[in-house]
């Protein structure tokens, strides 16, 4: 048993924080066990995720599955599935199945989703695919929700359990946040009953990130002094709001990796003393009478405040070993006793909050500005919003909303939304700068669109925009997007792990593969060519296919490459650029800064040869639609910079197939380009418009031509590269 020292003021603190957790349904109805949205019954994804959390914290407190705060939450949860919108186990439906199997709920309600989750995995049974892209976060999720379905007895022979226990050992290799690390080694020791000797190296280096970091757990080099403010109660308010992000990661983190190492104790006591200084460092700062005040004081939002306090009781609940509940009773007991508690929350409270947003009326200034988006199914617009307050005379009337005079909404198809919130979520905070800002919150209207307010780039311009525009800003641009771009790749410099087997085929042969159908049929079935034409067109479809075909057969030559973080759409319309004046720049000097937007493709363990080779693509495509050579000749120099700064990133990591990898890129990203102007071929022809449909067929030929020169030259290199 670990010698841990009693948490000071343990009975207050607990029974404050249980109070509050069980007045959350009545205080944020939005969050917890929420109405529905829209008329389909969609509650928000939020809701999902907070009333899951919610849940834990009840059940580490120590409340019984059969207590009525936690069967109401069983009925919420157990909604119907699969159903007209849900085939598929996707986030919200894992946050579900992972709730119903805590809250052991009927087996009815728990089997369909479990059935559906086996088979959902990928045909060499390495990975599960949750949202689309099989990562590696989604079979450690998977693994999780599997073994608690054992632990019910209910797995039934859906996934053998010596494949559990493979893959849980794998994963520990390709898990990369300290959080998911702590998972990944919780699940293996409990699948397989102790640690092999890499694994205990893993063990050891997670509990030296919290040497390292002054005691805590997901936290980048640059923010080390956080913990010691921490430590030394040095930690100002306005150091939490401007920090408030990174802290919140960090508290996060620390209570996930607390939970998931304390059940690796009896066998590995060399946890006890890391994991004891994080919670009483954690644990210093809100204990007391006061606990909640001063968590509602450091997290405003209810969405950052439901999690923080839920996550804390469940990592003290496994700190302490216990339920909470021989802890806090008498405390709550006393407070309820002496009518400190409402024992009914104000049946006017919801009215008053409903008259108050009627009272404050909201409206736009203007038109919606369109704005231009790359090859998603999302829009996205401009807006200038104004608040009414009636307290105010008529002539003045009309607020600006403190920093957000200027806003962008970007919304879309509900999966692809709330995948780009996800996908930021999982940024490490030593890359999360890199990325224009993605807030939590977001609406879902009746036709299953997902609306999402982000902060507006105003005074940024893409990547083409400010070569063309600003031309004094160009040899700003040449120096300083690669430190940015590879910056992005790898964050604080942390070591690369090598790619499992398959990202080759899933990254560039798959899609290239399915577009090619996509181009040829257009190009052939709308009698759009001439006969000759028609004759080329065949022979290339022909062509490509051939070399996609050699390429599967040499795809070998190319795995185990070093993995990065991938945006995954990246072209110049998707990096923003700022040039700051000499009064905001920073103490580098630097003199533009880059922001990168659409996270819909972002993964962790993914390939900067992708993201280089689409990059260098759109620079083509930009530059060959420019007749003057004048003004082609500064995307030129750009790539030509680019190219050499990814050239010297593939020889420090000593990735020897990445020059080859880059061309595949260029040529998927042809092919994608092509196949997304079919679609606007597409809408032409339904408009009897049969010119500009011509047009793009030419177009499109273009595009796969010079794909194939690509691919060609990928061929001609893999013959040539041995077998490593």
């Amino acid at each position: 048993m670990i010698r841990k020292p009693k948490l000071p003021e343990l009975e207050a603190t607990l029974g404050e924080l249980v109070l509050d957790l069980l007045r959350a349904p009545r205080l944020y109805p939005e969050m917890v066990c929420s109405a529905p949205v829209d008329s389909r019954g969609e509650v928000s994804p939020d809701a999902v995720r907070v009333t899951q959390h919610y849940v834990a914290g009840l059940l580490a407190y120590g409340f019984g599955v059969a207590d009525s705060d936690l069967q109401d939450a069983t009925m919420w949860f157990a909604t119907e599935f699969p159903n007209a919108y849900r085939s598929r186990v996707d986030s919200v439906e894992m946050t579900r199945l992972e709730a119903l199997l805590l809250l052991d709920a009927p087996e009815d309600d728990i089997l369909p989703r479990l059935e559906q989750l086996a088979r959902q995995r990928t045909v060499d049974g390495d990975h599960f695919v949750i949202e689309g892209r099989g990562s590696d976060f989604d079979t450690l999720w998977s693994l999780k929700v599997m073994l608690l379905a054992r632990q019910r007895n209910i797995l039934n022979n859906l996934v053998d359990l010596e494949q559990l226990r493979r893959l849980s050992g794998r994963i520990i290799t390709t898990s990369h946040l300290d959080k998911d690390v702590a998972l990944a080694l919780r699940l293996r020791y409990e699948l397989a009953g102790r640690l092999r000797r890499t694994q205990l190296q893993t063990l050891q280096r997670l509990l030296h990130v919290a040497e390292r970091t002054g005691g805590m757990w997901g936290l980048d080099r640059d923010m080390l002094w956080v913990t010691d403010a921490l430590r030394s109660q040095n930690l100002t308010a306005g150091d939490f709001a401007s920090q408030r992000e990174v802290l919140r990661e960090m508290i996060l983190s620390t209570c996930y990796v607390i939970e998931n190492l304390m059940p690796l104790l009896p066998d590995h006591p060399e946890v006890e003393a890391p994991v004891r200084d994080a919670m009483t460092l954690w644990w210093g700062i809100f204990q007391g009478r006061n606990a909640v005040t001063t968590l509602h004081a450091l997290f405003p939002s209810p969405y950052d405040y439901l999690l923080i306090l839920a996550r804390t009781l469940v990592a003290v609940r496994a700190y302490l070993g216990q339920p909470l509940i021989q802890w806090g009773s008498s405390y709550v007991y006393h407070l309820q006793a002496g009518q400190e508690l409402p024992q009914v929350a104000n049946p006017d409270r919801a009215s008053i909050l409903q008259t108050l947003r009627n009272w404050l009326r909201l409206d736009l200034v203007g038109d919606l500005e369109r704005l231009h988006l790359g090859m998603s199914d999302s829009d996205i617009v401009r807006i200038r919003p104004r608040v009414w307050n009636p307290m105010v005379p008529e002539e003045a009337g009309y607020v600006t909303v403190p920093y957000a005079d200027s806003l962008v909404v970007k919304f879309g198809p509900a999966d692809e939304i709330n995948r780009e919130r996800a996908n930021y979520s999982q940024l490490p905070n030593s890359i999360r700068r890199c990325f224009a800002h993605i807030p939590e919150s977001s609406y879902i209207d009746s036709r299953g669109r997902a609306f999402l307010v982000l902060q507006d780039l105003l005074h940024y311009r893409t990547l083409v925009e400010m070569l063309r525009q600003v031309p004094q800003a160009r040899e700003s641009i040449n120096r300083e997007i690669g430190p940015f771009l590879l910056w992005m790749h790898q964050g604080q410099g942390r070591a690369a792990g090598q790619a499992s087997d398959g990202p080759v085929w899933e990254l560039y042969l798959l899609p290239m593969q399915r577009h090619i159908g996509r181009i040829f049929s257009y190009i052939q079935d709308n009698g759009l060519l001439d006969r000759r034409k028609l004759e080329e067109a065949h022979i290339l479809k022909q062509t490509l296919l051939g070399l996609i075909g050699d390429l599967v057969r040499y795809q070998i030559k190319l795995e185990g490459f070093p993995v990065a973080y991938m945006h995954g759409d990246l072209h110049s319309r998707n990096i923003m650029v700022y040039r700051r004046r000499a009064n905001e720049r920073g103490t580098d000097d630097a003199e533009l800064d880059f922001k990168l937007i659409d996270l819909e493709k972002f993964r962790l363990d993914g390939d900067a040869a992708l993201d280089a080779g689409q990059l260098l693509a759109d620079l083509w495509l930009v530059a060959s639609s420019l007749k003057s050579a004048n003004d082609r000749r500064p995307l030129e120099n750009l790539s030509a910079v680019i190219e050499d700064a990814y050239a010297g990133f593939a020889a420090e990591r000593g990735d020897t197939t990445f020059s080859i990898r880059r061309q595949l890129a260029q040529a998927r990203a042809l092919i994608r380009v092509a196949k997304g102007r079919t679609k606007v071929g597409a809408a032409a022809l339904q408009e009897s418009r049969r010119a500009p449909a011509i047009t793009v067929a030419h177009e499109v030929l273009g595009y796969a031509r010079e794909a194939a020169t690509h691919l060609e030259a990928v061929a001609a290199a893999l013959r040539d590269t041995p077998l490593r």
